[in-house]
């Protein structure tokens, strides 16, 4: 019985089981889930999270929830909503580059699909990660540029998107309105215009928008004509 594990997972729960033992603080995990299933995900998620003596098996557990067509991924840093294998595996490769914009794509990754999301906390990511990545192409010498910059440059500099597009000119527009639906970010603080907060599935769309970008940044397929 790993004690000093279930002591974890009780604190992260916020559940009172001090002067039990092992199987005591088990019982009392157990008597707190009570048939509800929210709990027993927070359970699960916390538990994968958690130091632990015994090596967590997370890939069988993966198995469980994908023959079951759970809504819900395990993975080693808990439960993330399932998305198409194909998006993870372009975000897997992005994030495998170990830089400022894989740092912030995760932490974006996590506010759009992990168990608690946060859409304010992934699109701010986002916007970071697609700054981080795309400064040092459109503004190698100015470590401040801001999305907004960045955006402002590409529009009267002459810049070309390595994808031929409709019109086989190479052009631009299509990266940049890209940008655009990333940019601004509804929930900063400083807008001028009040707004609903994003919803979670915006901010999915814009964590997905911002892995591409990325991707493009480093492909190299963002130049200078």
């Amino acid at each position: 019985m790993d004690e000093a594990g279930l002591e974890r997972l009780a604190t992260l729960l916020r559940i009172d089981l001090r002067g039990t033992d092992g199987y005591g603080m088990l019982s009392g995990i157990v008597a707190w889930i009570d048939d509800d299933g929210e709990r027993l995900l927070d359970v699960i998620h916390f538990s994968l999270q958690i130091p632990t003596r015994m090596t967590k098996r997370w890939d069988e557990l993966e198995i469980l929830l994908a023959y079951g067509g759970s809504m819900w991924a395990a993975t080693g840093k808990g439960l993330q909503r399932r998305v198409h294998a194909t998006a993870m595996e372009a975000f897997d490769t992005v994030i495998a580059v170990p830089d400022n914009a894989s740092d912030h794509l995760a932490r974006a990754w996590t506010g759009a699909y992990g168990r608690n999301s946060h859409p304010a906390s992934a699109w701010h990511h986002s916007i970071k990660a697609v700054e981080a990545s795309l400064r040092t192409v459109v503004y190698p010498n100015n470590p401040m540029a801001t999305l907004a910059h960045i955006i402002s440059e590409l529009k009267i500099g002459r810049w070309k998107l390595e994808v031929r597009g409709p019109a086989r000119n190479y052009a631009i527009d299509p990266l940049i309105e890209m940008l655009e639906l990333v940019w601004p970010d509804p929930n900063r603080l400083d807008t001028t215009t009040s707004e609903p907060p994003a919803t979670r599935e915006e901010a999915c769309a814009v964590v997905q928008l911002a892995v591409a970008i990325v991707q493009w940044a480093r492909g190299g397929q963002i130049v200078k004509r």
